[in-house]
């Protein structure tokens, strides 16, 4: 069974131009990442059409105008960061022979798990606030996006508030429209 590509709206280059990530880092690593965060976040933010729409303009080649702006001044930053997010631990950890080993080569001292935490804590900032600024912009200009309102069930609907604290949302609904806002843990642990 041949497995399809996945349309990646961000690629290895583009991540270690961008971030700290320097030209050692394997490819191998980066890839699940950046499938991940793709999927995992930046999917929740965009919706299932939209997300869709802009992947098969890429993959047809087709994609101009005011998704080429979207992709190009907007979606790619917050991808990149959500990227280091989820690739930070595989950073540190590899699973080898059935065991999961910590990373260190020769030369190198391993970072604590309390440093990992603190660079993935400012990834994670860093993609909260260019998600933040996806969002401003899609909320603003969505009358160029049609595919961004058009979610049905089961497809997933973009959340329309960016949540800094955490990346948990609770919904009481499939419409980011609904009475029903989404809540942040802390505002039931003060």
């Amino acid at each position: 069974m041949a497995i399809a590509p996945e349309i990646l709206f961000i690629n290895e280059e583009f991540l270690k131009k961008y971030t700290q990530l320097n030209e050692a880092v394997d490819t191998n690593l980066i890839r699940p990442a950046m499938y991940l965060a793709q999927d995992k976040y930046i999917t929740l933010w965009l919706g299932t059409d939209l997300t869709n729409k802009i992947k098969s303009e890429i993959e047809n080649g087709t994609l101009a105008g005011v998704y080429e702006t979207l992709l190009n001044e907007y979606i790619v930053k917050p991808t990149a960061w959500w990227t280091m997010v989820e690739l930070y631990p595989m950073l540190m950890y590899k699973h080898d022979n059935g065991n999961l080993v910590t990373r260190q080569s020769e030369n190198t001292t391993a970072i604590s798990k309390g440093e990992m935490d603190a660079l993935i804590d400012k990834a994670r900032e860093n993609a909260n606030w260019y998600t933040q600024r996806l969002v401003d912009y899609l909320c603003a200009n969505n009358a160029d996006y049609p595919e961004y309102s058009s979610n049905n069930w089961p497809d997933i609907h973009p959340l329309r508030k960016v949540n800094r604290q955490s990346t948990v949302a609770f919904s009481q609904g499939y419409s980011s429209d609904s009475p029903w806002s989404r809540f942040n843990v802390r505002d039931f642990t003060n």
